[in-house]
């Protein structure tokens, strides 16, 4: 029997931070025995890594003769021990009120999903479901059949069992037709200035893992298009202000670039002053003064390239933007399942990358006032949710995405990262960060 029994009904007692980018995606197949009857199930569960997600789940009523098809927004939220402390061994899907795609509205009592991670493995696997009667009982159903799907499983039979084919998901994969780029398209180049203070005695480990995989994402994001890729890393000993200039400096994009700019570092902000948004602490040795010579602020890199022309131009720093005398905080690691591979929407990529429209756009990890969060084994909250953010708009559960409702996504989920995250396990503090960004 299940050692959580008491359910996490109270969200904020089992604090969670990210894992990993990637797409999780089950299949489910389970049932309950009522009165010696069973009552089978299925289910398309699909995870972010960033924990946000839904399940769909179908049934065939026999008292309707009709199938049944719903979905579920989830939580996710770890299991609890007896004595109410958080279970890190169960991972829970909650389901939150069904959305009736068709069936009968109320019929459908939602189902809860529970992975168990066991000594050895790294990851949470399918254990079992329960559901929660109206009397507050539980039921717990049994997991007659677990499959990671690929995307080669994807097959129009299977995917019409917990789709219509109305929804963005059957449509990008079996009813849209994307163009290739054409011969004078694939001549757009995406510049990528990439500053990672990898060296730094305190968040080094940290910008190391974001430095690796922002130049991953965007790399892909290159080849995929079929696009030219010029990047520029400055960390390790090239770290410097003199190299960060001449890097910006040395951009020269063409009418149809795109231009990136990325910073994950140390950053402050100074409260008698009008930016926004941070200094970069771009300090080299240790004798260089704080400041002045040695910062700069991300806002006048934003307006440096936005005037070189580039089509399409994103400036984004995880830092710190508070006093001088704070630091950036140590977050805790989270919780990873397994990754499915299935691949990203030529529509959505281009929809984002090779949009006619000029369009600007700067983002910062925290409001002026705030610290950055991260760790060594994911790197920084922001960093992670903004990835994670891109990865989903490019991913095929979404349709015809913008780079507005990315950001806001991005600000959304480090926002509830932040405050599902221990800064301080000790004194049971969470983590308060709220990126601020804008669009010209």
């Amino acid at each position: 029997m299940p050692r959580f029994l008491r359910l996490l009904l109270i969200i904020t007692s089992c604090l969670l931070s990210p894992a990993a980018f990637s797409q999780t995606v089950y299949e489910l197949r389970y049932h309950y025995v009522d009165e010696g009857v069973n009552d089978n199930y299925k289910a398309f569960l699909m995870r972010n890594g960033d924990g946000t997600g839904f399940i769909r789940v179908a049934y065939f009523d026999s008292a309707a003769n009709a199938r049944q098809l719903y979905e579920l927004p989830m939580e996710e939220i770890y299991g609890e021990h007896e004595d109410g402390t958080p279970d890190s061994s169960q991972l829970i899907f909650y389901a939150l009120e069904p959305r009736t795609i068709f069936g009968t509205d109320g019929d459908y009592v939602p189902d809860h999903f529970v992975f168990e991670m066991k000594p050895g493995n790294p990851y949470y696997e399918p254990a079992f479901v329960y559901t929660v009667n109206e009397d507050s009982t539980q039921e717990f159903g049994t997991m007659d059949e677990v499959r990671l799907l690929e995307q080669k499983d994807l097959s129009e039979e299977l995917v019409l069992q917990y789709f219509t084919p109305k929804d963005d998901f059957y449509l990008q994969l079996f009813a849209t037709t994307t163009r290739g780029l054409t011969p004078e398209e694939k001549k757009t180049t995406l510049h990528l200035v990439l500053v990672a203070n990898t060296e730094d005695n305190t968040i080094g480990t940290t910008c190391v893992v974001d430095k690796d995989a922002t130049y991953k994402m965007f790399s892909e994001v290159a080849e995929f298009l079929g696009i030219q890729f010029k990047p520029a890393v400055i960390a390790g000993k090239d770290f410097s202000k003199v190299n960060v200039d001449k890097a910006v400096s040395a951009v020269q994009p063409g009418a149809d670039d795109i231009v990136v700019f990325y910073y994950s570092g140390h950053g402050f902000n100074d409260v008698n002053e009008g930016y926004q948004f941070p200094y970069m602490d771009l300090r080299d040795k240790s004798f260089q003064r704080f400041g002045g010579a040695y910062a700069l602020n991300v806002e006048t890199i934003f307006q440096k390239l936005k005037s070189k022309g580039g089509r399409l131009n994103l400036v984004l720093s995880d830092c710190c933007n508070n006093d001088p005398a704070s630091g950036q905080i140590m977050s805790g690691v989270g919780a990873t399942t397994r990754t499915s591979s299935i691949g990203w929407s030529m529509e959505n990529c281009q929809a984002l990358f090779m949009n006619k429209k000029r369009t600007s756009l700067l983002m910062t990890a925290a409001v002026k006032g705030q610290l950055s969060a991260g760790n060594p084994a994911n790197g920084g909250l922001f960093t992670f949710s903004f990835r994670e953010s891109l990865e989903k708009a490019l991913g095929p559960f979404s349709r015809k995405p913008d780079w507005n409702s990315l950001m806001t996504d991005a600000r959304t989920q480090t926002i509830n990262k932040a405050a599902h995250t221990w800064c301080d396990k000790t004194n049971k503090i969470v983590c308060v960060q709220h990126p601020v960004y804008k669009v010209e």
